[in-house]
C-alpha cells in the first residue's frame, strides 16, 4: 500500500525542481564586451497599459524580481530579445499567458512566462533601427547567456553541455 505522504512529497519535489534555473556568470565574456550606456525603461509584465510600449525597434529583457528583503541583486535576467516593433512583440509574449502548454510553439518561453507570472519586470531600450537591435541583442547574449534564450545551434549546445 502506498503512503499518501510519499506521493505528496514527490509531487512537492517535482514542483520545486521545475523551478530550478541554471544561471551562468562568465567574467571573460564581460571583459571582452563592448559595454554601452543605454536608457532602459522598466515596466511590469504584462504591461498595463500595453499602449505604453513604443512601436519602435529595440531590445528587451525579462527579469525575475522577487522583491524580497529589498535585495535587488537577487533578481535574475532570464531572457533577452530583439524586436522590429516592441509593441507588437510584447503582444506575442502576453498571448503565451492565455495558451495551454501544448498550444505554444515556444514551450521554453511559455514555461518561463507561466512559472514566474507576477514576478517579471519587462525592460526595453529603443534602438535606431533593427540592425542596431540585432547587434545589441547579440552582444548581450554573449555576455549574459540568459537561461531561457535558445541562442546556440544544436552542435554548439551539445559541446557546451559536455563541459557542464
Amino acid at each position: 500500500m502506498s503512503n499518501p505522504n510519499n506521493a505528496n512529497q514527490i509531487r512537492d519535489l517535482a514542483f520545486v525542481e521545475s523551478h530550478y534555473v541554471k544561471m551562468m556568470f562568465y567574467p571573460q565574456a564581460w571583459q571582452s564586451a563592448q559595454n554601452s550606456t543605454r536608457t532602459w525603461v522598466e515596466t511590469e509584465f504584462p504591461p498595463d497599459p500595453k499602449s505604453g510600449i513604443p512601436n519602435e525597434s529595440g531590445v528587451y529583457a525579462f527579469v525575475v524580481e522577487p522583491n524580497m528583503f529589498s535585495l535587488t541583486p537577487a533578481n535574475g535576467l532570464f531572457y533577452i530579445g530583439k524586436a522590429t516593433n516592441l509593441y507588437q512583440r510584447i503582444g506575442a509574449y502576453i498571448s503565451e499567458l492565455s495558451k495551454g502548454f501544448l498550444d505554444s510553439k515556444r514551450p521554453h518561453v511559455w514555461t518561463m512566462l507561466n512559472q514566474w507570472d507576477g514576478h517579471f519586470k519587462y525592460y526595453y531600450t529603443i534602438t535606431g533601427d533593427v540592425s542596431e537591435a540585432e547587434m545589441l541583442e547579440e552582444d548581450m547574449l554573449k555576455v549574459f547567456r540568459p537561461p531561457y534564450n535558445k541562442q546556440y545551434d544544436a552542435e554548439t549546445s551539445q559541446v557546451m553541455r559536455a563541459f557542464q
